[in-house]
């Protein structure tokens, strides 16, 4: 059963995202790597340069919030409870949770809240990943779930 507090958070950050749907929302698109993930694109203004790799896209926002958007090979066997692993061995980790296929990490690094969703598919692993200030909690927590939620894995063409 979800808890009280984290539904009407979930629901109040959908309701933000479905707004902001009708307004403008900006669905990112991976040709590489088949990553797609939707998100407010007022709230993410600034266009971050792109990595030789292809393997993303990055946006900032005025107040220091950052949305990643990528995928990578992986390479190294990865599962998603080692991803998890080596993430709270190198971050203040304050929330961790994974499945067969996915994985989902939270908390602090640098002095910023960092929330991040994972999907393993095809020896690939597509991310989802939230970096902003504490002072900036209002904004970004009623967006982690609805934006991390529409990441997919589609298939390479």
């Amino acid at each position: 059963m979800t808890p009280r507090p984290l539904l009407l958070a979930l629901v109040a950050g959908a309701s933000l995202l479905v707004g902001a749907a009708s307004a403008d929302t900006f669905t990112y698109r991976n040709a590489r790597y088949g990553t797609q993930a939707s998100f407010p694109a007022e709230v993410f203004p600034e266009r971050l340069p792109a990595p030789e790799e292809e393997d993303g896209l990055g946006w900032a926002a005025p107040d220091g919030g950052e949305l990643y958007i990528y995928a990578r090979p992986n390479a190294g066997g990865e599962t998603p409870r080692s991803l998890v692993a080596a993430r709270a061995a190198d971050d203040d980790v304050t929330y961790r949770r994974s499945g067969d296929s996915w994985a989902v990490v939270s908390g602090y690094r640098d002095g910023k809240i960092f929330y991040e969703r994972y999907l393993f598919r095809d020896r690939l692993i597509h991310s989802v990943t939230f970096r902003y200030p504490p002072s900036a909690r209002r904004v970004y927590d009623p967006l982690v779930g609805p934006v991390t939620l529409t990441l997919r894995a589609r298939p390479i063409d």
